[in-house]
């Protein structure tokens, strides 16, 4: 059996790479702050202390002859080299600090640029994909693959998952550092915790809440986490003290980068990568939906689900004075 050629790229470079490529300005903010450090760096290390001039007279004295005449006009040389010097690294700091702004802006301007890339690789990963997981069937290891005769495929297969994986990395990336840009403006390969959920929960699948009961709490997709439980206390939507919940993995980011290439392909599964206002938007829009359903929760009345009980048999809202007089004693106002 012939080995399908799943690649599609004739550009060698990383993904990530590329896809910054499409970032308007990037490469030349990029070079000129790579230029201004060199500057800096060549400017820190031409100051020459004064102290220098002493250890020539000195060797002069030593050697027998008399004190150099030209030794302030040698003093007075280095002091005037140092000061333009320091002069010039006072002036590139600045400009440094600017170009670091303009590298920031432009991730924070152009990531959906960097991210339509994205989307385009991922598309052609997922097709390239699909035939090849359908060929592959169930099988998980290796040791299945050589058994069924399949190793093409596993290996094929293991390819596309590493380069779906790449997508995921770059995509994160590029969105960490549009929302969450570090200090540092050259450290563009940094990527928080919460930006790696925002990405994770939201960025790699849509409606992902149809697939998973616990997108958007905050977790890393695996372990514990901590989460609030919300109830109605004197007419006011609250959240009690936090308690732990076990929370399974994310069946798209599992760890195992074959079988999250596996869930994005099935077929009522739709992949994306989003632009950043399609992203924060889906985020939003699911805390929204939730905590819409949470008030519902938490002011459901007992009996309420119950047809068997007539509207006159269910629990009453509690009178409007109890719910003054708590509010009040709770906030510690005087009744």
């Amino acid at each position: 059996m012939t080995m399908t050629d799943t690649s599609t790229e004739t550009d060698a470079r990383p993904i990530l790479e590329r896809a910054r490529s499409a970032m308007s300005g990037l490469t030349t903010v990029q070079a000129a702050i790579t230029a201004v450090v060199e500057q800096l760096r060549q400017a820190r290390a031409s100051v020459r202390p004064e102290e220098a001039v002493v250890d020539v007279a000195l060797e002069a004295v030593l050697d027998g002859d008399p004190v150099p005449a030209d030794l302030a006009d040698r003093v007075l040389q280095i002091r005037r080299s140092n000061e333009a010097t320091l002069a010039t690294a006072q002036i590139l700091g600045p400009v440094e600090r600017r170009l670091e702004e303009r590298l920031q802006a432009v991730h924070r301007t152009r990531a959906d640029d960097a991210l339509t890339v994205l989307a385009t690789e991922l598309d052609a990963a997922l097709t390239a994909a699909s035939p090849v997981l359908a060929r592959l069937g169930s099988v998980d290891d290796a040791d299945t693959a050589i058994t069924s005769g399949r190793v093409n495929e596993w290996k094929e297969a293991g390819h596309l998952a590493t380069r779906y994986a790449a997508v995921r990395d770059a995509q994160r990336i590029v969105v960490a550092a549009a929302l969450d840009p570090p200090d540092q403006a050259r450290l563009t390969a940094r990527v928080s915790p919460a930006i790696r959920s925002l990405v994770d929960d939201y960025g790699h699948i849509r409606q992902p809440d149809r697939h998973h009961a616990t997108v958007g709490t905050g977790g890393s997709g695996s372990g514990e986490v901590r989460v609030g439980q919300t109830r109605i206390f004197s007419g006011r939507l609250v959240v009690d003290s936090h308690v732990d919940r076990p929370v399974r993995p994310r069946p798209w980011t599992t760890g195992d980068v074959l079988s999250d290439l596996r869930f994005v392909c099935r077929d009522d599964v739709e992949p994306w990568v989003p632009t950043i206002n399609e992203l924060t938007g889906a985020r939003d829009e699911h805390q929204s939906r939730m905590q819409t359903e949470a008030r519902a929760e938490a002011e459901r009345r007992p009996g309420d689900d119950d047809p068997r009980l007539a509207p006159g048999r269910r629990m009453p809202p509690p009178p409007a004075a109890l719910l003054d007089r708590l509010a009040r004693e709770e906030l510690g106002e005087p009744a």
